[in-house]
């Protein structure tokens, strides 16, 4: 046999023959050389277009979470305070309506006597036995002048009526009892005619003691339940010898005999405080009473307060000339309307 002729050898001895990249099973697991490392796949991002964050921890997007929470609520509070302030006006209004401005004025001048109406609306009551001096306008003199009087003492006969002919005001029928304790024209001294008569509401005692809540809750306590009063003038034909040119008495009612006692008490202290009048020895006149005068501002006067069970009678006068004393018209009068004095 004839020797086989050489077989030329590799130069890679030790490389094993290539196989298609189609061989084995799925795709190439190394990259082969020149390729690059990773392939694009779906989430390459076309050109221009910004990436995708990567996804954060769960506790940070927790967090950030709630930051956007408060975030939304502050500016919603915000909002709601906006509101409110441009609609504040309007709110307020609905929430608490303005009180009605008033309309009328007026200064109450006695716990038991509002000013006089008609003819008499000139007189300034100098008495006030529970309004402030400082708030009233006192000319010299209190006396009306001469063509108010003169038409008072034509409506009041010198007959003794107890009644004007034409009432300032009505007088509702649960007051009407009150005005038996009241003085008749008879009963006055000579020198005094009639011309006014009215009721006071429990409102209006009230303003004259200062129209505070206090004064208020007393009137309740004391179960107050009416007042009436009389208003009499010097006669400009014949003036009383004793100088008093203005008298008034009224009555309050109350549910007994301590609480008029009481309102007694608290009516005295306020005139004492307001208006600078001095206590003086009381005759001994009902179950109990309080004697006042004093010359406020150059006016004389003298207020008598006597209780006698639930009644609360209150006599006061004035004069017009400093030297004059009101003081014995007034105890007379008292003398002859309020009950229980001694020895009479």
């Amino acid at each position: 046999m004839e020797p086989r002729p050489p077989q030329p050898r590799s130069s890679r001895p030790f490389d094993l023959p290539g196989s298609p990249e189609t061989a084995g099973i799925g795709e190439r697991l190394y990259p082969t050389p020149g390729e690059p490392a990773y392939a694009a796949g779906a989430e390459a991002y076309p050109p221009g277009a910004a990436a995708e964050l990567p996804l954060l921890p769960r506790r940070q997007r927790r967090q950030r979470g709630a930051l956007r929470g408060v975030a939304v609520a502050v500016v919603a509070i915000g909002a709601i305070l906006a509101v409110g302030w441009f609609f504040r006006d309007a709110v307020r209004g609905f929430v608490d309506p303005p009180a009605p401005s008033p309309t009328v004025a007026v200064i109450a001048t006695d716990a038991g006597t509002p000013a006089p109406a008609g003819e008499t609306a000139a007189l300034p009551n100098a008495l006030a036995t529970v309004t402030p001096m400082p708030e009233l306008e006192v000319a010299a003199t209190p006396t009306p002048a001469p063509d108010d009087e003169a038409s008072v003492a034509q409506e009041t006969s010198s007959e003794g009526a107890s009644e004007p002919s034409e009432p300032d005001r009505d007088i509702s029928s649960e007051t009407l009892p009150l005005l038996e304790l009241l003085p008749t024209q008879a009963q006055l001294p000579a020198g005094l005619v009639l011309a006014d008569e009215a009721e006071r509401s429990q409102v209006e005692v009230v303003e004259s003691l200062g129209g505070t809540e206090e004064a208020s809750q007393l009137l309740e306590e004391w179960g107050w339940s009416g007042n009436a009063f009389r208003d009499f003038i010097a006669d400009p034909e014949a003036p009383p010898p004793t100088g008093t040119t203005f008298l008034n008495v009224s009555v309050h009612r109350f549910a007994d005999a301590a609480a008029a006692n009481n309102a007694m008490i608290v009516f005295s202290d306020f005139v004492i405080f307001n208006q600078g009048l001095q206590r003086e020895d009381a005759p001994a006149i009902g179950d109990d009473a309080i004697l006042l005068v004093g010359v406020p501002e150059g006016i004389p006067l003298a207020v008598l307060y006597a209780q006698e069970g639930p009644i609360l009678y209150r006599i006061g006068g004035s004069s017009g000339a400093a030297e004059a004393d009101p003081t014995s018209d007034v105890l007379a009068v008292a003398g002859e309307i309020v009950p229980g004095q001694a020895g009479g």
